[in-house]
């Protein structure tokens, strides 16, 4: 376990080797008047847009419909709103906790007809959370107590059936 956590400081170690000898306010030209200077994005800002929230992506329609995979959409994927970032802890992700259905016209194309409009329904993320991660914990045995046990005692046979003499109980 050790081990897999040194990966990552590992890959941060090649990617610095791999960077050129430049001071990091170097790396990158202001967008603005073209000068040598660089502009650095404040901790707060680069927090902010990194952080668990509801972002546009491209989703393929046959992901969302795989029942449609011997048809073809056009455009093949939509736009939708989806929790993605980060959390600040490891034992966190980003989660949807209220969703909206959108609808939207997409064009069929079946082989052999001629292409319809069709309407599909998707799920968009409105609202994100940072919860903590589901681990798949084996499920642990528990020693029985309470009447299972005294029950189980009362089925014990207290006789030895061989010689009929009486069997100490545990």
């Amino acid at each position: 376990m050790p081990v897999m956590k040194l990966f990552p400081c590992f890959l941060q170690l090649l990617a610095g080797l791999a960077l050129p000898a430049v001071p990091p306010q170097q790396w990158a030209l202001s967008a603005g008047n073209g000068s040598s200077e660089v502009e650095v994005v404040p901790f707060q800002e680069v927090w902010g847009r990194s952080y668990c929230r509801a972002l546009e992506r491209l989703v393929d329609i046959v992901s969302e419909y795989p029942s449609e995979v011997e048809h073809m959409f056009s455009p093949s994927c939509v736009s939708l709103l989806r929790c993605t970032g980060c959390c600040g802890d490891e034992n966190l992700h980003c989660v949807p906790v209220e969703t909206a259905n959108v609808t939207m016209q997409l064009l069929k194309i079946r082989s052999g007809a001629r292409p319809s409009y069709v309407e599909l329904t998707f799920s968009q993320h409105v609202r994100c959370e940072c919860r903590p991660l589901r681990e798949k914990m084996k499920p642990e045995r528990r020693r029985p107590k309470g009447r299972g046990k005294r029950r189980r005692e009362k089925q014990r046979p207290t006789d030895c059936h061989l010689c009929g003499d009486a069997v100490p109980r545990r």
